[in-house]
């Protein structure tokens, strides 16, 4: 009996699945909400193709091949026609972990970090406490692969992001966006209510908060608001994580920085 299955999404004539940051981001906020209290612990989009990992037998295999593959394909490209979702076996617990690397790792592999740089299109933020939507999946690995461990998770991130002292303002609002798995600062969405709140807090820690308005796009008035609640520890730790990486990132001679 197989031990799980990866399975491979791709369009018929092959097309980029997320040619932009914004459905990079969609297809992960999308999977975490989707698959929650399934088995899944792994997934990683290339450009042409996207991997999922699931821990179960071929039965339920299929049936996230099915709903998922739906699912995704209604929110990143529903005008287009999609191949059947491809399932690949994995025969053991040692191709468990290989396939778990390759499935996290499919930008390295193809060469396409670039195209993503801050990993939004795999489920990596999530497991590491980047993106809170998806932390869920954490427990699955640590279920299913024990021996993963946070410093291991961290190597294939390339940086461990709470460790970097610089907090840039101008790399605040993406840091928001991206905790939050949405494509700006901006919106109505909960979750990007809270990762704004945390962002403010974060901020104004060592920033007026006029320039904290500025960076965020928001009045005075929603600035203090924001300022009067309590984000959860984990998305403020998220928000904390993706400002400081993205930090790096800008000139940190420069004013605005800590």
């Amino acid at each position: 009996m197989d031990l799980a299955f990866q399975l491979i999404l791709r369009a018929r004539d092959s097309r980029v699945l997320a040619p932009d940051l914004a459905q990079r981001r969609a297809w992960s906020r999308t999977l975490a909400l989707a698959a929650m209290g399934q088995p899944l612990v792994a997934h990683g989009l290339a450009d042409t193709h996207g991997h999922l990992l699931v821990v179960c037998d071929r039965q339920q295999a299929g049936r996230l091949a099915r709903g998922l593959g739906r699912t995704l394909h209604a929110c990143l490209q529903p005008e287009i026609e999609w191949e059947p979702v491809r399932l690949s076996p994995v025969r053991d617990q040692a191709h468990l972990a290989n396939a778990f690397a390759y499935v996290l790792g499919q930008l390295d592999h193809h060469g396409l970090r670039t195209l993503d740089p801050y990993l939004d299109g795999t489920a990596l933020p999530d497991l590491v406490g980047l993106r809170p939507l998806g932390t869920w999946m954490a427990a699955q690995v640590r279920r299913h692969l024990p021996r993963v461990g946070r410093e291991g998770l961290l190597g294939r991130l390339g940086v461990d992001p709470w460790s970097i002292p610089t907090r840039e303002l101008s790399a605040l609002a993406e840091a928001v966006a991206a905790a939050a798995g949405q494509p700006c600062a901006l919106g109505r969405n909960p979750l990007l209510f809270e990762a704004r709140m945390a962002g403010v807090a974060l901020a104004r820690e060592g920033f007026e908060a006029v320039a904290v308005g500025e960076a965020l796009g928001l009045t005075d008035r929603a600035v203090r608001r924001l300022s009067t609640g309590q984000p959860s520890a984990a998305m403020r730790r998220a928000v904390e994580g993706q400002w400081a990486w993205r930090s790096r990132e800008v000139c940190g001679g420069r004013s605005g920085s800590l």
